[in-house]
């Protein structure tokens, strides 16, 4: 259900960006989203398509590009990539890591006319 609320945020920024820059409709959303984030863009697509009807991005493609979870781990420094945001270094088993990337999400671009 998180997703019908960031969804919401979504369809709210394209209206008001297309309004801002006189883009009567828009053709393609392309939205960065980190796997940390924990979203699904199949539920994202789902509740895109439920939510705009009627707006200006009624007929936008959206486009994900999604970004892996990284983390530097603080003690062999070593940098991996995760599939799972699971909290343990996958070279040496510490928990002292930081996560370096996987947390975004934001509208990369707004295509229309």
């Amino acid at each position: 259900m998180h997703e019908y609320s960031v969804t919401k945020a979504l369809v709210d920024v394209c209206n008001s960006e297309a309004e801002r820059n006189d883009i009567k409709s828009i053709a393609r959303v392309r939205v960065t989203i980190g796997k940390f984030t924990g979203f699904a863009p199949d539920a994202i697509r789902f509740y895109f398509e439920y939510l705009s009807p009627g707006s200006r991005c009624a007929q936008a493609e959206l486009i994900f590009k999604e970004i892996p979870i990284r983390v530097t781990c603080k003690e062999c420094t070593k940098t991996s990539l995760m599939d799972d945001p699971v909290m343990v270094c996958p070279v040496c088993g510490s928990t002292e890591i930081e996560i370096t990337s996987g947390r975004e999400l934001y509208v990369e671009s707004i295509e229309g006319e």
